[in-house]
């Protein structure tokens, strides 16, 4: 199997094991298999008699899935004739999908699932999501790699790009804590949701959901001055990074004001995977166009 499909099919894996793992903490699924880990209630084909159960054996069938495509990506980038840049982005893809199910199993073992709501799983929670935003960064950058033929980024990581991870990663780990605060004290009302908010007398996990928006606001008005840049300075088409930008906007706006709706919690986490494998491509455009025109001059 050539290494961009497996590229592509772990990409398409990625995205689909964290929207599954955020199914099964907005579904409260976590103690479906108990706390076996990597087996479900002690079995590796379990009877799948809850909902629950099935749920969370989903997510973890998903997530095996991923490991298995990582692994064959990292075995056939052994290969002689892979560039080198491949390898070492294949191999620090390969640490935080490894990370990534450490994180899971320990989540699990520990139980820090369901309605946990300790200060392990508050810190382990944010620390899953961003640990996926950083698997995915690695999977975007391999596929891209591979798809246009290139081994060069010597012009990726500029000082923008940088400010970008980090609004990201903040975006990403106040949004877990925000979606864990909704499973843990639910709010009967938007109204009583947002007084809730700015309580002194609410939980510390309700009173932090605030930072989200402000966050992502801020992260928002970013993305759409990079995509600008990337259209005035390079000619490069980001206009997708500004429609996703404001539909994810719309979205959690709207699930908010209806007090939080599985399925629109669940399009809008698909949409900032999108928005950031979307951005990561775009600045792996700039970073070649760069370069030709370097080589050109």
């Amino acid at each position: 199997m050539k290494l961009v499909n497996l590229a592509t099919a772990g990409l398409v894996t990625s995205i689909l094991s964290i929207l599954a793992g955020a199914i099964v903490r907005a579904t409260g699924s976590g103690d479906g298999c108990g706390a076996s880990w990597p087996t479900c209630n002690g079995k590796v084909l379990p009877s799948l008699n809850t909902t629950s159960e099935i749920i969370e054996f989903s997510h973890r069938s998903i997530s095996g899935i991923l490991l298995i495509i990582t692994i064959l990506l990292f075995i056939k980038s052994k290969d002689q004739g892979i560039p080198s840049l491949h390898k070492k982005i294949i191999n620090y893809l390969t640490f935080f999908v490894l990370l990534e199910a450490l994180i899971g199993a320990v989540i699990v073992i520990y139980e820090w699932v369901g309605l946990n709501s300790s200060l392990p799983r508050i810190i382990a929670v944010p620390l899953h999501l961003v640990n996926t935003f950083a698997l995915l960064a690695f999977y975007t950058l391999i596929f891209f790699l591979l798809r246009e033929s290139e081994n060069d980024l010597e012009n990726f990581f500029d000082q923008r790009l940088k400010i970008a991870f980090i609004l990201f990663f903040l975006t990403g780990a106040t949004g877990s804590i925000t979606a864990l605060a909704d499973v843990l004290f639910p709010s009967a009302s938007f109204i009583e949701g947002l007084a809730d908010d700015f309580d002194s007398t609410s939980e510390i996990l309700t009173r932090l959901r605030i930072v989200h928006p402000i966050v992502s606001t801020v992260l928002s008005i970013f993305l759409f001055s990079e995509s600008n840049r990337f259209k005035n300075i390079f000619g490069i088409n980001a206009r997708a990074i500004k429609i996703l930008v404001i539909t994810g906007v719309v979205l959690g706006t709207l699930n908010v004001v209806s007090n939080i709706i599985l399925p629109l919690s669940i399009l809008h986490l698909l949409l900032a995977d999108l928005l950031w494998i979307t951005y990561i491509y775009k600045s792996g455009e700039k970073a070649v166009l760069i370069k030709n025109t370097a080589n050109i001059s």
